[in-house]
C-alpha cells in the first residue's frame, strides 16, 4: 500500500470523530463553556487542512477548491471596502467552509470510490455505519432522561448531545438511506423494513416532519429499480402490495406516538393559527419575505451580483436567517453564488444520470433519488448544504455514484 493511500485511510479514520466531536461540542455548548474557537470548528478545520493535503499531488482538485472559496469570498472582501472593518472574516471563512465541504469531502472521496478496493470501501462502510450507531444512541437518550430538547420550550422532541438540533434531519436521512440501499442490496427484506420502521421512530423521536416524511419517501422508493418516474407494472405491484401490507401498520403506530407525545400539540398549534404554506415551512416564508425586503432596500447592484457575505447578511436580517438552503445562499453569495450551487446540483445529476444507464454504478441511481430528496429538504427546512453535521456525509453519498458493482464488500 503507498503512503498516499495510507494518508488518506488515516483521514477516514479521524472522520470516526466526527459524530462524538460533535457531541463534545453540543455538550460544552450546552454547559456554558464557550471557547473562542469551539471544539467542534477546531476539529473540522483541522479535518479541511488534512483533506486539502492530500490533494497535494492533485492540483486540479486544489485549483477547483481554491477557485470556489474565492468565488464565495469576493463579497466578503467587497465588504471590508464598504464596511472599512476586518473583524467578520473569519466569521465568513468558516461560513464558507461550510459550504465547500461537501465538495471537498467529494473529492477526496471520489478518488477512492473510482479505484474501489475492497479495504477502503469496507473502511467507509464501517464509518457509515458507526456514525449512524452514535446519531442514534445520542437521539434516544431522550428515553432514558438525558440529552437535550429539540425545541427550547417544554420537552418536545430530541437532539441528543448536539447543539445544532436543526442539522440532525438531514443527518439521519443521509445515513440510513446509506445502510438501507446496502440492505436492500443484499435481499434481506425483514431487515430493510424494520429498518425503515426504526428510522421512522428516530425520526419522530426528533420531532422533525422533514426527517420523517424524509425518511418515509427513501425507504418506500430505494426499492423501486433505477428510481424511474416511468410506471412499470411488476413495481407498481410491488409497491401497492408494500403499501397495502406496511403503511397502514407504519400510519397507525406513527399517529398512537404522535398523539401521545408533546410533538402534536405544537404541530396542532400551528396548524390552527397557521396559513398552510406558513405552517408547511414553519414560518420560513414570512423569513424569506423579509430577507428579501432587506435585499432589495439595502442591498447595491454590486452586492445583488455577488452577495455580501453570510455575517453582513445576518446583521442586515437581526441576526436571523431565512433557513433555506437557497435563499440563504442567495441572500449571502448573491446571484453568483446561487449560480454556483444550481449548476452544481445539474452537474450531480447528470453525472449520476451517465453512470446510471451502464447499469455498472448501482449507487448512482440512490444518488439521483438523494439529490431530489435533500434538495427538497433544504428548500422546506435548511440546514442541509451547509450543515457542519452531514457535509462530508454529502460528499461520501454523492461519491458513491463511481463505485461499481460486484466487488465483494460488505
Amino acid at each position: 500500500m503507498d503512503k498516499k493511500l495510507t494518508f488518506e485511510r488515516l483521514i477516514i479514520w479521524l472522520m470516526f470523530a466526527l459524530i462524538p466531536i460533535d457531541m463534545l461540542h453540543g455538550f460544552l455548548l450546552h454547559s456554558g463553556v464557550i471557547l473562542p474557537l469551539s471544539v467542534g470548528q477546531l476539529f473540522k478545520l483541522l479535518l479541511l487542512g488534512s483533506l486539502l493535503l492530500s490533494f497535494i499531488t492533485e492540483k486540479n482538485r486544489l485549483v477547483i477548491c481554491f477557485l470556489l472559496f474565492l468565488l464565495l469570498f469576493i463579497p466578503s472582501l467587497i465588504q471590508v471596502f464598504f464596511q472599512l472593518k476586518i473583524d467578520f472574516l473569519f466569521k465568513d471563512f468558516i461560513k464558507i467552509s461550510r459550504y465547500l465541504m461537501p465538495i471537498i469531502a467529494y473529492l477526496f472521496f471520489k478518488k477512492i470510490t473510482c479505484k474501489g478496493k475492497k479495504g477502503d470501501m469496507n473502511l467507509i462502510f464501517k464509518l457509515v455505519q458507526f456514525s449512524y450507531a452514535v446519531f442514534s444512541f445520542n437521539i434516544l437518550l431522550k428515553y432514558i432522561g438525558l440529552g437535550y430538547a429539540m425545541y427550547p420550550n417544554g420537552d418536545i422532541g430530541s437532539k441528543g448531545f448536539f447543539f445544532a438540533g436543526n442539522e440532525t434531519s438531514a443527518l439521519l436521512i443521509i445515513l440510513s438511506a446509506i445502510i438501507g440501499f446496502n440492505i436492500a442490496q443484499k435481499g434481506k427484506n425483514l431487515k430493510y423494513s424494520l429498518f425503515f420502521i426504526f428510522n421512522l421512530f428516530i425520526g419522530l423521536t426528533i420531532s422533525s416532519k422533514t426527517g420523517t416524511l424524509g425518511v418515509l419517501l427513501v425507504f418506500l422508493l430505494i426499492p423501486v429499480k433505477k428510481f424511474k418516474f416511468k410506471i412499470r407494472l411488476k413495481y407498481l405491484k410491488r409497491v401497492i402490495i408494500s403499501v397495502l401490507v406496511i403503511l397502514p401498520i407504519v400510519i397507525i403506530s406513527t399517529w398512537k406516538f404522535i398523539v401521545a407525545s408533546p410533538v402534536f400539540k405544537r404541530l396542532d398549534y400551528f396548524w390552527k393559527e397557521l396559513d398552510f404554506l406558513t405552517f408547511i415551512f414553519s414560518n420560513r416564508n414570512n423569513f424569506f419575505k423579509s430577507a428579501w425586503q432587506v435585499y432589495l432596500e439595502e442591498y447595491n447592484i454590486l452586492e445583488k451580483f455577488f452577495g455580501v457575505g453570510q455575517t453582513t447578511y445576518e446583521l442586515l436580517n437581526g441576526n436571523s436567517i431565512v433557513e433555506i438552503d437557497i435563499a440563504d445562499i442567495f441572500f449571502s453569495y448573491g446571484i453568483i453564488g446561487l449560480s454556483l450551487f444550481i449548476f452544481l446540483m445539474i452537474f450531480g445529476y447528470y453525472q449520476a444520470k451517465k453512470l446510471r444507464v451502464t447499469n455498472n454504478y448501482p449507487y448512482a441511481g440512490l444518488v439521483i433519488l438523494m439529490l431530489f430528496v435533500l434538495f427538497g429538504i433544504s428548500t422546506i427546512a435548511g440546514h442541509v448544504y451547509s450543515s457542519g453535521m452531514s457535509a462530508v456525509f454529502i460528499g461520501l453519498l454523492f461519491s458513491l455514484m463511481f463505485y461499481k458493482k460486484n466487488l465483494n464488500v460488505i
